[in-house]
């Protein structure tokens, strides 16, 4: 059985035993005054001792505990107007029972149970009526009187209590799920928060993954992949496009004489050069060992040529600190433009690279084509 429910039908089951109970002290008191039949008895006996009993054993193994006791109000209704009318309408105890009833089926079904009440207590009272004739006999003890108003006074402030505990525990059940939904919210955030971390982390890897470590350009991996996307862009765009293959001349003798922080500071200044002379758009990698390789889009051969000469001549006026000493340099570079110099990039780093060679072999420390 549901909590809910079961709390339901314990709850009905109490209060209709009770009230039931009283309206039967009631009943009896009534009868000092105008005797009842015998068949009377045995009808308030059965409706008002032993019917709340049958009723809650019948609740509790319903497939439908909820559902039979919003039908069991109903019948309490009917079973009442029966029994009030066997007993000739006494004023007092009809008047305390029908407004338990009224107030009981309000309280569980709203206007629903109202109209349920005002058509069922009627009908329950022509049965009776029918069953046992009609007779009026409202005039009432003292006694009778106080039970009943003792009596529905109670009941009403047992309903109310009733339905002030529900009320409560509502309040207090909002006021969880207010919390818990506030710890949810807390916790949601703090997921969030945790996914931008991860996020966070994932681009610091895809940015270290492209990253030479030791001068902080772009590495070969990269430069695969953007120069075949800018060299489409200029493909559709209708752009040139210039790559200049730099080389740090002798550099294995630096490396050789002077160490090798020696020769990694060398690679580290001609990048902090190389990345203060590059345009917005362009990229500068480290392209292995002493090699760099610089793209230039929307840049025509002319533009480049003068781009390699500067960066030639700026480098090789540059001066490295290293200890005790002051480390100089010189840089040989090979230029290749689209679309003069080949359509792909692979035909481009070729021609680059042939254009690097030809420069060594012409004596270093210079640009060739």
């Amino acid at each position: 059985m549901p909590r809910h429910s079961s709390w339901l039908v314990r709850m009905h089951y109490r209060m209709r035993a009770v009230s039931f109970a009283m309206l039967f002290v009631a009943a009896c008191l009534h009868d000092l005054q105008i005797p009842a039949r015998s068949g009377v008895w045995w009808l308030l006996t059965l409706v008002l001792v032993v019917y709340p009993h049958l009723q809650y054993r019948r609740a509790r193994r319903a497939m439908d505990p909820h559902g039979v006791e919003m039908a069991n109000l109903r019948l309490d209704s009917v079973l009442l107007g029966a029994a009030l009318a066997a007993l000739g309408f006494p004023l007092w105890i009809t008047f305390s029972a029908f407004l338990g009833t009224l107030s009981n089926n309000t309280a569980n079904k709203g206007w629903k149970g109202v109209v349920e009440t005002l058509l069922a207590f009627p009908a329950g009272a022509a049965v009776g009526g029918w069953l046992w004739g009609f007779q009026l006999s409202p005039p009432e003890n003292m006694a009778v009187v106080v039970f009943c108003m003792t009596g529905l006074t109670g009941y009403l402030v047992v309903l109310g209590h009733v339905g002030y505990t529900r009320i409560r525990q509502l309040r207090r059940t909002r006021e969880t799920l207010r919390l818990r939904e506030r710890d949810l919210l807390a916790a949601n955030e703090e997921l969030e928060r945790r996914f931008h971390e991860i996020d966070d982390l994932h681009e610091q890897l895809r940015e270290q993954a492209n990253r030479d470590p030791l001068t902080g350009l772009y590495n070969r991996r990269y430069l695969d992949s953007t120069l075949e996307r800018e060299l489409a862009r200029c493909k559709r765009d209708g752009h040139s496009l210039s790559v200049l293959l730099i080389d740090i001349d002798h550099f294995k003798r630096i490396n050789d004489t002077y160490g090798h922080p020696a020769g990694d500071e060398i690679l580290i200044r001609l990048a902090h050069l190389m990345g203060g002379m590059a345009r917005s758009g362009d990229v500068v990698c480290r392209y292995g060992g002493e090699e760099f390789l610089l793209l230039m889009p929307a840049m025509p051969l002319e533009a480049a040529l003068e781009r390699a000469e500067s960066l030639r001549q700026a480098f090789g006026g540059l001066e490295v600190p290293f200890g005790d000493f002051r480390l100089q340099a010189s840089l040989s570079i090979g230029v290749a433009a689209y679309p003069g110099h080949g359509t792909s990039a692979e035909s481009l780093i070729h021609h680059a690279d042939d254009a690097l060679y030809r420069a060594k072999r012409a004596g270093r420390n210079r640009v060739d084509t």
